[in-house]
């Protein structure tokens, strides 16, 4: 299949290695032109991807054209907030690919849509736009350390179709069929990753961070089974999955970005550290409000809120928490 893949960031560009292996022909989009003409002469990713060089037969360019022309595949692997410019550049080129396939995890702060909601707008996309997640840490991925991710969407047959077309030997794709779940699962695990962050950066162990997890996809299944979401969903790949891996691994840039946090870092000084975006902060603000427009309780994903946005002490947010009235659970 020709695959056009729109980012190049650590996760695109890995999917594009990935698949390129795969046996897929890959072009993948790079905004800036600049930085698009150095990465295809050098073959080099830095800071994104360290280590790797991506192969001389992917495609890097900066026209998105160029990407989107006679792709039967288009791959979204964009920053949430930035989604929604990036269909509008789509928009003007037409294209009609067969698929339309999201890899983002967030929320769109001002709007509350999830991305293939987004991705929806675009004419045409009608029972196109699929979504794929899971456990994935990019660095592991392409170190060819074993996973299994979720894919779903609104027609069976594509949905089977992308399973055997995308799965190698060490990344095993599953069907599934709740895209609200999914996407939801995918955007609020990277808050709670963050609070797990800053449980971690505050020297706390394994219980308070099992806590964590275990109540943090109850406040997954609330907001999720108001917004139309199946329960089981977040016990799945996309749900407790991607949440343990995101919390505990030394990779993520969420988990990274609330252990620093916790051990008494200023947020801005180390958002400008951290390369890549960390969704968790945008999101952040999404869940909240999605949190008071379903008046739904989510206490985790709260405090993680009033920590970043709000500038809340840490010790005072993990006070609050357990000092909350008792209840059942």
């Amino acid at each position: 299949m020709n695959l056009g893949i729109l980012g190049c960031g650590n996760w695109g560009s890995v999917f594009g290695i990935m698949q390129n292996k795969n046996g897929h022909n890959v072009k993948i989009w790079e905004f800036d032109r600049n930085r698009a003409e150095h990465v295809a002469r050098t073959r080099k990713n830095e800071p994104f991807l360290v280590g790797y060089q991506i192969p001389n037969d992917i495609v890097i360019h900066w026209d998105i054209k160029t990407i989107l022309e006679n792709s039967d595949v288009v791959i979204l692997a964009v920053p949430s907030q930035a989604l929604r410019t990036v269909v509008e550049r789509m928009i003007m080129v037409k294209a009609q690919p067969k698929y339309y396939l999201s890899l983002i995890k967030g929320i769109e702060v001002h709007s509350l849509k999830r991305p293939s909601e987004i991705i929806s707008t675009l004419p045409g996309s009608q029972n196109r736009v699929f979504v794929l997640s899971g456990p994935s840490i990019a660095n592991e991925i392409i170190r060819g350390e074993p996973t299994a991710v979720v894919l779903v969407g609104p027609d069976p047959k594509g949905t089977k179709d992308l399973q055997h077309q995308l799965t190698t030997d060490s990344f095993r794709i599953y069907q599934g069929d709740d895209i609200i779940g999914a996407e939801l699962g995918a955007a609020i695990k990277n808050v709670i990753a963050i609070g797990c962050g800053i449980n971690d950066g505050l020297g706390f162990g394994n219980n308070a961070k099992g806590a964590l997890i275990a109540r943090g996809i109850v406040e997954l299944q609330r907001l999720g089974l108001k917004m139309g979401a199946q329960a089981r969903t977040f016990w799945g790949l996309s749900g407790l999955g991607d949440l343990v891996t995101t919390s505990f691994s030394e990779e993520s840039r969420n988990h990274k970005l609330g252990k620093e946090i916790g051990e008494g870092r200023n947020i801005d000084q180390v958002m400008k550290e951290i390369v890549m975006v960390a969704e968790g902060v945008p999101t952040s603000k999404a869940i909240n409000a999605l949190a008071r427009k379903f008046q739904i309780d989510m206490p985790i994903c709260e405090v993680v809120y009033q920590i970043i946005h709000e500038g809340k002490s840490p010790k005072q947010a993990i006070k609050d928490l357990m000092t909350r009235p008792l209840r059942n659970e």
